[in-house]
Parts: structure tokens; C-alpha cells; sequence
């Protein structure tokens, strides 16, 4: 596979039982040990989209969002919180992730240690603000060459 490839992305979040199924288009690519998924999100009421940005090596996934939302979040399973941050025009505030799951799947559902499509990346995880718990997610990005 080429280091570098156009890619549909299927994005299905769920936060407490309730599932939000978005579709993107992007670019995976590999650089050094890890993969990289950029994508951009586009924001109702805005013109300007927000730039993700996934870093996927073995064992650990990082989220980056810039634009009118700006986050960074931190995804390691088995080991303790990880600090992360959110910033809007309407508030800012520090967070942490608390990884249950992350794990990536080929086509066969057989277990990856590289995040090449196609392939799904699976996380479950925590999120707690001001040391309270505010809610739990279970995420599955399907990665697909376009």
C-alpha cells in the first residue's frame, strides 16, 4: 500500500446508549512508526471547517482538533487518565480519558497492529472534566480507500 491514500471515513460515536453516524472524506497516511487520518469536520453556522487530525501507533491513539473548536485528547488503555483540553468561542476547559478499549480490526474483524484500510479503529473510554465523570463513549472509525 502507497504511504499515502484518499480515504472515506464512517465515524460512529456513542455517548451513554445514544449513536452519531458522520461521514467524511480525508487522507491516511504513515509517517515514522504511526498513522495518521486528517480529516475535516464542518460546523453548522460556520464557514470555517475543524481540521482532525488522528495519530494511531500500537497502543495509543491521539486526537487533535483545530479550527472553531480546538481539543486535544489522549487515548492509552490500561493505564491511568490522561490530560487533555477543549477550547471554544463559548468555554475552555482541561479533561481527562480514562481508556478502556482501543483496538484495531480488518475487514475479518481479525486483529491489526497497523491501521491501514481497510480497517476500523475501535475505542472505549471515560471522559472526565473537573474530576467528575461526564460521560461514556464507544467510537469506531471505519477507514476506507475512496
Amino acid at each position: 500500500m502507497p504511504d499515502r491514500v484518499a480515504v472515506k471515513i464512517t465515524l460512529t460515536s456513542t455517548q451513554d446508549g445514544e449513536s452519531e453516524v458522520h461521514t467524511y472524506k480525508g487522507e491516511w497516511f504513515r509517517k515514522d512508526r504511526s498513522v495518521y487520518i486528517r480529516y475535516d469536520e464542518l460546523v453548522e453556522g460556520t464557514e470555517d471547517p475543524i481540521r482532525t487530525l488522528l495519530r494511531y501507533k500500537t497502543g495509543e491513539l491521539s486526537i487533535t482538533r483545530r479550527g472553531v473548536v480546538e481539543s486535544d485528547q489522549l487515548f492509552v488503555p490500561g493505564e491511568a487518565r490522561r490530560s487533555g483540553r477543549y477550547r471554544s468561542p463559548y468555554t475552555s476547559f482541561a479533561m481527562e480519558t480514562g481508556t478502556e478499549l482501543l483496538a484495531v480490526k480488518g475487514e475479518n474483524g481479525e486483529d491489526l497492529s497497523l491501521a491501514e484500510p481497510p480497517c476500523t479503529i475501535e475505542w472505549k473510554y471515560e471522559l472526565w472534566i473537573h474530576e467528575h465523570l461526564s460521560g461514556r463513549f464507544h467510537n469506531r472509525l471505519h477507514i476506507q480507500e475512496e
